[in-house]
């Protein structure tokens, strides 16, 4: 059976457990864009926070801070309700569980799908068409080798722009914020049609680098940077 085979039976094995439906209305019809409770990241982002819709996070080796902006996101989605989840797709098995309870996420609210790397696409495509989550975030690029041809990785439903399109029709009905982790570092014959991109990198320790290298009106923003202590933010 495939990866989105798989996906699409234990959606319908979870049923409403991580449907939406058990989120009170309000908390979906309030605001288009999602705070993080990162005060010093949603006071630089164009709209006050994540907006609804498909937003590029992208780092150096799909690291330098993506991760935990990405986690700041999904202790975000949860807190909208007590019934509201989250999703993962890591096909790599990257994500780390301690780091993730460290940063305030609920793991029992994480749908975590570890998707062959040739069937990311089609997986992501049926967690974001489940309209089940309310944040769910893609590891794009990973740590697999680049190729020649962009995107050749993600499986046949879609490559870069298209499943890009793909997504963002999937999540318009539920409003889900889908977070789309990529490399910098790797070529790309054109941009990506996202709602928002945000290219980060680590300076130092302490400290993170915010480009908005697109907004919802396709304006760049300044490169800012700010304090990296995302943990201590969202554990307090």
């Amino acid at each position: 059976m495939s990866a989105a085979h798989d996906v699409e039976a234990l959606l319908a094995q979870l049923g409403s457990r991580v449907h939406l439906a058990n989120v009170p209305q309000a908390t979906h019809s309030l605001s288009h864009v999602l705070s993080t409770a990162w005060p010093e990241l949603d006071a630089l982002l164009p709209d006050g926070g994540l907006p609804r819709g498909v937003v590029e996070l992208a780092a150096p080796h799909a690291r330098g801070g993506a991760t935990s902006v990405a986690l700041a996101a999904v202790r975000a989605g949860q807190a909208r309700g007590r019934g509201a989840w989250c999703a993962w797709v890591d096909p790599e098995g990257t994500l780390h569980a301690p780091g993730v309870v460290a940063a305030g996420v609920e793991l029992a609210r994480m749908l975590v799908v570890r998707a062959p790397r040739t069937e990311v696409a089609r997986a992501a495509l049926k967690v974001v068409a489940s309209g089940a989550f309310e944040v769910v975030a893609i590891d794009i690029d990973g740590t697999s080798p680049a190729t020649p041809e962009r995107g050749r990785n993600l499986g046949s439903v879609a490559r870069g722009d298209v499943l890009v399109r793909k997504l963002a029709l999937a999540a318009e009905p539920s409003g889900t914020t889908v977070l789309l982790l990529t490399d910098s570092t790797r070529p790309r014959a054109a941009p990506w049609p996202v709602t928002l991109r945000l290219e980060l990198s680590r300076p130092d320790l302490r400290t993170l680098s915010v480009l908005v290298a697109k907004d919802r009106r396709g304006r760049v923003h300044p490169a800012r940077t700010l304090p990296f202590r995302p943990v201590a933010l969202l554990a307090g």
